[in-house]
């Protein structure tokens, strides 16, 4: 039964996806193959990305008369995988056949380079800290934060060593990446790059491509980004209330009244925008859920939520921390809980792994004062039978437990909530101490009207790229299926028109001609 359903699967799959190829093939027919320049787009198995992908790269192989070449980010770990990329390419097999479709003439892998390893291990040798290890630059372009998130996810570890023999071995094949980038980029004449994402060696051409005043633009089927050198990540959040006071008064008021909607939608438990990608049990969001026995003990001491994160997850893609990861963070607290006569309580991250878990257990058996609430535990209790204070390096968290007038202190310097006053947001560790101590003293600013504002820049002018129909669906089709898969081509293709094909080109030409960072769908339809 299984079998014949899973076989089932697979024809439909490709039933889609040589439809979504025929439909490519129709309204992407013009090539460009004259070694004008190339455009260079990320490989990738993500279908919601290739309908992107697709119209970004031709608008800009128009635009430049360039070819499009695609590209894989990263070495292949091992021979075999370099023998199925060339065989899989040859015989037009698993998403090569969609990057043909639409235009994309060659594709590669990056070659390992030669490196000088005593140079290396100098480096290496040299350095004092974690501090060290994060400012580390290549041909004066710093690398040392993406090396460092790049080691973490590699082997799944908490934090680092910098004298773990394994990271310096690791850090050899880093360089050999990144020479390998800035050799072709300065080899190949390369007009634009489209990338998938700005963390791990992922990051490595993004900023190179920066630093040599490539265009550089990182999107999905919801958002889309064009790069620069000062903001190098899709995280850059810190312009939200000035963006939103260019609007007339009358819209300001259309805007906080549609986001207020969604807000309430979003505390009802329902699934919105900013948690559709959620697979978690309804118990875990807010909103009517059967309740557990008590968690938080009324004694009258101050209860402290610790918002745990996934350890290993880019701790450093929203930028810099007041602390090295995650698990510098979450021992600094339980330093401070041994200190602070507070009730601490820690969360599991919503997503999380059992190494994750192995962490938290250390911590909970290194100090005594750290209480584990229970993973189906649902924010709705904890609010209802209260919490006082809540941590989180940079969590949507954030928003969350502010939206009912709980203070919020973050541990970084760059977070979703930066521009606003409803979080607090201390610039050194000093100040965090003395922040969780005082937190009474500060002044939190929980008027609504704000929450409103930030959910309308964060979540709904820069979630519609494709029309509101298109991504309406888009969305939907996170509650029923892997958003990632080829039935996302079905939900495209049904709801298509040459209409909204002109509009598409229309709105990203005008995007690419206004030169600004953020793609908003206000500002494409004007």
């Amino acid at each position: 039964m299984e079998t014949a359903k899973k076989l089932k699967n697979f024809l439909l799959k490709l039933k889609l996806k040589k439809k979504y190829k025929k439909h490519n093939q129709v309204f992407f027919s013009k090539k460009y193959d004259d070694n004008k320049g190339i455009i260079l787009v990320e490989l990738n198995k993500l279908c919601d990305t290739h309908i992107l992908y697709s119209y970004l790269s031709n608008i800009l192989a128009e635009k430049f008369k360039a070819k499009i070449v695609g590209y894989n980010p990263r070495f292949f770990l091992s021979f075999k995988n370099q023998i199925f990329f060339i065989f899989k390419q040859f015989l037009n097999l698993d998403y090569f056949a969609i990057y043909k479709s639409f235009n994309t003439l060659e594709f590669f892998y990056p070659k390992k380079k030669k490196i000088d390893q005593l140079k290396i291990d100098k480096i290496f040798q040299k350095l004092k800290n974690k501090k060290d290890l994060m400012q580390i630059e290549i041909s004066s372009i710093r690398v040392g934060d993406l090396l460092y998130d790049a080691y973490l996810r590699k082997h799944n570890l908490p934090t680092l060593n910098i004298k773990d023999s394994q990271l310096v071995k690791f850090a050899y094949e880093f360089y050999s990446l990144f020479y390998f980038w800035e050799n072709y980029l300065s080899k190949n004449s390369v007009k634009a790059v489209i990338i998938g994402d700005t963390v791990y060696e992922y990051g490595i051409i993004c900023r190179l491509s920066i630093h040599k005043n490539i265009p550089t633009y990182i999107g999905a089927s919801t958002r889309l980004h064009c790069l620069n050198k000062n903001n190098n990540n899709i995280f850059e959040m810190k312009n939200y209330r000035k963006e939103f006071n260019l609007y007339d008064e009358k819209d300001k008021v259309s805007k906080i009244n549609f986001a207020k909607k969604l807000v309430d939608k979003r505390f009802s438990g329902k699934k919105t925008v900013e948690n559709l990608v959620s697979n978690l049990p309804d118990q875990q969001l807010f909103g009517k859920v059967i309740f557990n026995e008590k968690v938080i003990v009324n004694n009258k001491k101050i209860n402290c939520l610790v918002a745990a994160h996934h350890f290993s997850d880019a701790p450093h893609a929203w930028g810099d921390l007041l602390f090295h990861d995650f698990f510098e963070w979450t021992d600094y607290l339980g330093k401070l809980s041994d200190e602070l006569d507070y009730d601490w309580y820690i969360k599991l991250h919503p997503l999380d792994f059992k190494e994750n878990e192995k962490t938290i257990e250390y911590f909970l058996k290194k100090y005594k004062n750290f209480k584990l609430i229970p993973r189906n535990t649902s924010h709705t209790q904890l609010i209802s039978e209260g919490i006082d204070l809540v941590l989180t390096v940079f969590g949507t968290i954030g928003f969350e437990y502010a939206y009912y007038s709980i203070p919020v202190i973050n541990a970084s310097l760059n977070n979703p909530h930066i521009d606003f006053d409803f979080n607090h947001n201390p610039k050194s560790i000093t100040d965090y101490r003395d922040s969780i101590i005082n937190f009474k003293k500060i002044d939190f600013n929980f008027d609504k009207k704000q929450f409103y504002e930030y959910y309308h820049m964060r979540y709904v002018n820069n979630f519609y790229l494709f029309s509101d129909e298109i991504s309406q669906s888009l969305k939907k089709s996170i509650d029923t299926f892997d958003d990632h898969s080829e039935l996302v081509y079905k939900r495209w293709l049904d709801l298509f028109s040459e209409e909204e094909h002109a509009n598409l080109n229309l709105r990203i030409n005008k995007f690419f001609n206004t030169g600004k960072y953020r793609f908003r769908k206000d500002e494409a339809l004007l």
